[in-house]
């Protein structure tokens, strides 16, 4: 078999990625693939029998070598596009440098792409060998973000409780429906660490997301036991966190391994970011972010993670600014993005992704990035960065290419009804939005 097919990603060849519930995923950007016109929660998962497998009841190797595994392998080498993948495609479209661009970037230079596809049966099945897990252990996090839900942060579940009663619109609630009876503990009663530790002379790199990782103790196992094991410094680990909890702990084991990409989760500035990321201070995430740039060998990288929605896509050439006139210790060189902040686009719930607002706030939001660009189109590494220049303008060519303004009903109820619990205005806080009106 070839890799020459022009549909080929990695990840379903070295990859394993879990929901915080246990539910098995191809990969955390192929579950946001059901955002949309008909959104799809389940998109992504690798289903057995019209159902999600679980690593509660299915072990690894029953995932691995799964049917919907084995045809997502063989609709890749064959050129299709399977259907979970189509988010990274629609982005690419878009001239965004899209996960599977990136993935393939990053480990072309680890892994030898034509001995595993070789090693890939006719089937699609291939050996247990998995060098890469994405792991979302629980649900456990100190924030409520605006664009989260009780799924990934257990702080959401008061709130959630009071709001999902006062949703009139019946697409909005079904949004908000959310299955009470998930066990997100799933990973202490199963035989899934058994299953990592399996794999632990093959694992190069872990990925810990929320809920909030640094607060999971069996996150802190698993770093445990690959430094008892002798395993930390042949290990590279990567990180979505807001950095509000236990950063001392965290800098003290991640200094032992051969390299941490930390993403540091932030998406605007002062109050705006204390709405979106609810209901972080800006204080302390100031000193948590400047902790890690300081403590953090030089040979580990920080950067902030910012996720684009429809609240501040019009503010993000400040938060880059921000960034990088801010004092802070990042390494330009060598950090994921340019400069220093890293975007990703917020798919779910579809009614705060940047193609649904009002084509005058696109227009706001497109004047400001242009201006950004012009400023740094006098700096060589930020145009030449494949997250620089062109994935700004990818930015703006992804919120003009569909209208959802249909769905500006639902947003505005939607945050009407979280400023309600929380005692906030977002209109007040975003400004550029304050005129959105609400039929």
């Amino acid at each position: 078999m070839s890799i020459t097919s022009k549909t080929f990603c990695p990840l379903p060849w070295i990859h394993l990625a879990t929901r915080p519930n246990g539910d098995v995923r191809v990969c955390c950007t192929a579950n946001a693939s059901g955002a949309g016109k008909v959104d799809n929660k389940t998109a992504g998962l690798v289903v057995q029998d019209g159902k999600p497998m679980n690593l509660r009841e299915n072990s690894v190797d029953e995932i691995w070598n799964s049917e919907y595994m084995r045809g997502i392998r063989l609709k890749m080498l064959n050129e299709e596009i399977p259907n979970s993948c189509k988010k990274c495609f629609e982005e690419e479209a878009n001239g965004i440098v899209s996960k599977r661009q990136w993935e393939t970037r990053e480990w072309k230079s680890k892994i030898d792409w034509q001995e595993l596809v070789g090693k890939t049966q006719a089937d699609g099945s291939l050996p247990v060998n998995i060098p890469y897990f994405d792991l979302r252990l629980g649900n456990v996090c100190n924030l409520k973000c605006v664009m989260c839900s009780p799924h990934d942060s257990s702080t959401w579940i008061k709130d959630w409780k009071l709001q999902l009663p006062q949703y009139k619109n019946e697409e909005l609630k079904k949004d908000q429906s959310w299955d009470t009876d998930f066990d997100y503990t799933w990973y202490k009663k199963s035989e899934f660490l058994d299953a990592v530790w399996s794999q632990i002379d093959n694992i190069q790199e872990l990925y810990f997301a929320g809920g909030e990782p640094l607060m999971i103790p069996e996150h802190w196992q698993i770093l445990k036991t690959l430094v008892a094991k002798g395993r930390a410094s042949q290990v590279k680990l990567r990180y979505n966190t807001n950095g509000l909890k236990n950063i001392d702990k965290a800098v003290s084991y991640w200094n032992m391994f051969k390299e941490v990409k930390v993403n540091f989760s932030l998406d605007d500035l002062n109050e705006r970011n204390h709405y979106i990321r609810h209901p972080a201070d800006w204080n302390e995430t100031f000193h948590s972010l400047a902790y890690f740039t300081e403590e953090l060998d030089k040979r580990h990288q920080v950067n902030v993670a910012c996720a684009v929605q429809a609240l501040n896509v019009s503010n993000l050439p400040n938060l880059a600014r921000w960034a990088e006139e801010s004092g802070l210790n990042f390494n330009k060189r060598t950090h994921l993005a340019a400069p220093f902040i890293n975007l990703h686009l917020v798919y779910l719930p579809s009614y705060l992704n940047v193609k649904v607002l009002p084509i005058d706030v696109k227009n706001f939001a497109r004047r400001n990035i242009e201006e950004f660009l012009i400023e740094k189109r006098k700096d060589d590494y930020f145009v030449e960065h494949p997250l620089g220049q062109a994935k700004w303008e990818g930015l703006i060519k992804y919120m003009y290419s569909e209208d959802w303004s249909h769905k500006l009903p639902m947003m505005i109820e939607y945050l009407e009804t979280c400023d309600k619990t929380r005692g906030l205005n977002f209109r007040e806080v975003f400004p550029e939005l304050g005129n959105l009106y609400n039929d």
